[in-house]
């Protein structure tokens, strides 16, 4: 049975440094590397904030150290990218990642008769996703009869976060009109560093939780946290996202990327 892991949102910064000055993004997304090996995948996916200032000049760095554990995986490795990312920077940095439809980083490929799409949906240096006609006319072009399970950073639709939902995505009744009559499955996302699905356009749209942090799924809008009250987010125990395909059926499940510290037998 084919299995696909969805990796999202390590927020990778330059070898020495800590995100936010506090957490150690490179180390947690190199224990998910080991757990992920562990497993023996067909397939690793990468949904996208690789690293944290990739269209800066701090990208390059940043990229090196996501790719130097990203190397250490031994199943096949498939990078979309993220609003945190930079396009150029992001290809230059893996060179062996084949993407489709320039300038976006798309890809589209058959694991077992089901037809896995990657779909870039950025808008470089914005927070928010887009889907514009261009991207529109490549979905349409590749897009067949196939059972098909669509990967992408941002989820096309409002996922009930009130601060992650106030970023938008600009497209979304495109996308949903273009899926139309499409036997897709699910639409895997990550940015929204939680837990979190919903039904949408005759289809699941679901977040798998971030490598780097978790933001609580009722964190407050940003015009609506009280003053003086920090935004924090939560260092909380990793986990993988897994998609097993067995010819006719996707199963999806969470499972915890380090062993259970307690165990009983059942």
């Amino acid at each position: 049975m084919p299995r696909i892991v969805q990796l999202t949102d390590s927020h990778v910064t330059a070898r020495g440094t800590l995100w936010k000055g506090q957490v150690d993004s490179a180390a947690r997304l190199r224990r998910q590397v080991d757990a992920v090996n562990a497993l023996a995948p067909d397939l690793v996916i990468h949904t996208g904030d690789v690293v944290e200032l990739g269209p800066l000049a701090e990208g390059p760095a940043e990229y090196a150290a996501a790719a130097e554990v990203l190397a250490g995986l031994t199943a096949p490795l498939r990078i979309l990218p993220g609003n945190h990312d930079g396009r150029t920077a992001l290809a230059c940095a893996f060179p062996d990642q084949r993407w489709q439809g320039a300038p976006w980083l798309n890809f589209s490929m058959d694991v077992d008769g089901l037809h896995v799409i990657g779909l870039d949906s950025i808008v470089e240096h914005e927070t928010g996703g887009a889907f514009p006609e261009d991207q529109a006319d490549w979905l349409r072009s590749v897009l067949d009869d196939r059972p098909t399970l669509i990967f992408l950073h941002h989820p096309p639709c409002p996922m009930g976060l009130p601060f992650m939902d106030g970023f938008g995505f600009d497209g979304a009744d495109r996308l949903a009109e273009v899926l139309r009559g499409h036997d897709v499955l699910r639409l895997a996302c990550g940015h929204v560093h939680s837990d979190t699905a919903v039904h949408w356009a005759g289809t699941i749209v679901a977040a798998a939780e971030a490598s780097c942090v978790f933001i609580d799924p009722d964190m407050p809008a940003f015009d609506a946290l009280p003053e003086g009250k920090p935004r924090t987010a939560g260092i909380v125990p990793l986990k993988l996202r897994l998609h097993d395909w067995d010819g006719s059926r996707l199963s999806v499940k969470t499972v915890p990327t380090d062993p259970p510290a307690e165990q009983v037998v059942i």
